[in-house]
């Protein structure tokens, strides 16, 4: 063992190859390993056949090879000359195997106590259970990959999340021949504060996303507003005009992917790990369409889980699917402006938002908290779809029961959003999301079918957009002279007061005045139109690029003449 290294996995890997019943080994040169074979002072109980044989295969020079590991009995071989001593075995004792076959049957047991070392780490991980679903973190998916080093005992498992990190590493330590353990997850994402505000994520992406174009999030910090039926509807519309397409319910408390789209056959995902032990998991497919659907749904469990559980999870499917070739991946978002959201825009780069709200004033407050978290995150709101806003009467006419309020306009208005779709109470609408074929599949001639097709085409139009870049008006601070300094795409560009923009701020809770001393402190893109100021007072404002060039309802901005000077 000393001359030859092997390690005590692979020494009795060779002897159960050859056929013995236990090996203690002794670190000795070969001629005293060879000589100690007959005194049987090594510890070495070899089967009768195996021992019978011995004395030739001594005789022949290469007895000991049998108790040794493929790479120590090579090395063994090669450094006597003895390459013919198993054959020389072989005729004198018919039942002795070949050298060579005891060498390949050696690497075979020895790969086998390898993966047997993963599988008895896998078996100590099951004893790690979560409470709420009952089931263990194995089963449950949040082990992502196992690690053993045999030559230092050492163990290195991955999970998804961190919640389980400390009784997982109970759990494998407790094997006895674990020397080392060592336990990974991903590293949380910083914490937003007001000196250092949430800067946005620069996610890679990853193998399974890289065919899809297009990643649309449909989002309401407001739940019950209709978010589900216009994910799925706008998603089945643009599948229409031929578009490749995916749906992905991110909701995994409340999932509704399954009943709003019923298929012909028992929807189930499937996962299964490849020859690189990477784990994928098959999408259902709709067949009428060919629309990819992921839904905890359909797993057929209730989510009883932790925040980080869920986060883990939500990052495994998204990562993980065969997504394949897509020109849009819609994804329903939960409500809120959570872990999800910033886990989602982690693992992906999440093109462009479509927010959803209703006529009430209450729903705009929410409705900004989620325009201004896509903003952080860097990513643009092309449309807002106020949802349920009226009702078509016998005779054509409109009735608006929670009031004709144009929350949707004024939200669009406030953050500069070109495109607002009001959809209809309609019984179909409705109708279509319990009986699980969408409404939009059904061909049914409408207002809310007129709505979802406009959408679709805005949809694409701002995205295609987004895609080529295009140009829009730069808007920077000149501290020098203390004002806005607005550069168009044409080549134009003028100056603007900071405090008479602010004064004119069309934020919900009207404008703010600044405290002494208070300075726009940066900057920010929000999208396609328009800007975030964030002053020095806390004080946060959304200035539409139509306010900054053409006025608001208050008249034109009042604009600065300005020199070609770079601002300072």
């Amino acid at each position: 063992q000393e001359r030859f290294g092997p390690s005590r996995t692979t020494l009795q890997g060779a002897v159960s190859a050859a056929g013995m019943t236990s090996l203690s080994p002794l670190p000795m040169p070969p001629a005293a390993f060879s000589a100690a074979l007959g005194r049987q002072d090594l510890g070495l109980r070899p089967s009768q056949d195996a021992w019978s044989a011995a004395p030739s295969l001594r005789a022949a020079g290469g007895g000991f090879a049998i108790g040794l590991g493929a790479a120590a009995a090579t090395a063994a071989v090669r450094a006597r000359g003895w390459q013919q001593a198993a054959c020389a075995a072989r005729g004198t004792h018919p039942g002795v195997k070949p050298l060579s076959s005891v060498l390949r049957r050696a690497e075979a047991a020895e790969a086998e106590g390898r993966l047997s070392q993963e599988q008895e780490v896998r078996q100590a991980l099951r004893q790690v259970k979560d409470k709420g679903l009952n089931i263990d973190i194995v089963t449950a998916g949040f082990v992502s990959a196992v690690e053993v080093n045999r030559d230092t005992a050492a163990v290195t498992v991955r999970l998804e999340v961190a919640t389980f990190q400390d009784m997982a590493r109970g759990a494998v330590e407790k094997l006895p021949w674990v020397k080392s353990v060592d336990i990974r997850v991903p590293a949380p994402p910083p914490a937003a504060t007001a000196s250092q505000p949430m800067r946005p994520p620069m996610p890679q992406i990853p193998p399974a996303l890289d065919k899809v174009k297009t990643i649309l999030a449909v989002s309401s910090c407001k739940g019950g507003v209709g978010k589900s039926t216009v994910a799925v509807n706008l998603a089945y519309e643009l599948q229409k005009s031929g578009l490749k397409v995916g749906i992905f319910d991110c909701d995994v408390y409340g999932p509704s992917l399954p009943v709003m789209v019923r298929l012909p056959y028992e929807p189930q995902m499937e996962m299964y790990e490849d020859a690189e032990k990477v784990k994928h998991i098959r999408p259902c497919v709709d067949p009428a369409t060919g629309i990819k659907l992921v839904s905890f749904g359909y797993a057929g469990k209730a989510a009883v889980m932790r925040g980080s559980m869920v986060t883990g999870l939500v990052s495994q499917l998204m990562t993980q699917t065969e997504w394949g070739e897509l020109d849009f991946l819609v994804l329903d978002l939960p409500p809120g402006t959570g872990d999800i959201h910033l886990t989602l825009a982690q693992v992906c780069k999440i093109t462009a938002a479509v927010i959803v709200t209703t006529p009430q004033k209450l729903s705009i407050i929410d409705v900004e908290r989620g325009i201004s978290m896509f903003s952080q995150l860097a990513v643009p709101s092309v449309a807002v779809v106020q949802n349920m806003s009226y009702l078509v009467m016998p005779d054509g006419t409109r009735m608006y029961p929670f009031g004709k309020t144009d929350a949707g306009r004024n939200i669009a208005d406030t953050f500069g959003i070109d495109h607002v779709f009001e959809l209809p109470l309609e019984p179909s609408l409705a109708e279509a999301g319990d009986t699980g074929v969408p409404y939009t599949s059904r061909c049914v001639a409408g207002a809310a079918s007129d709505e979802f097709a406009k959408l679709a085409q805005a949809v694409v139009k701002e995205v295609e957009k987004i895609h080529k870049n295009v140009t829009r008006p730069k808007v920077e601070y000149d501290n020098a002279r203390e004002q806005f300094r607005v550069s168009l795409p044409n080549g134009e560009f003028f100056g603007i007061d900071p405090f008479v923009l602010r004064a004119r701020d069309k934020g919900a809770g009207g404008a703010t005045p600044p405290k002494e001393g208070a300075m726009p402190a940066e900057i920010r893109d929000m999208g396609n139109y328009a800007v975030v100021i964030r002053w020095s007072d806390g004080f946060v404002q959304v200035a539409p690029h139509k306010q900054l060039v053409y006025g608001d309802e208050k008249g034109p901005m009042p604009r600065i003449q300005l020199d070609s000077v770079a601002v300072a």
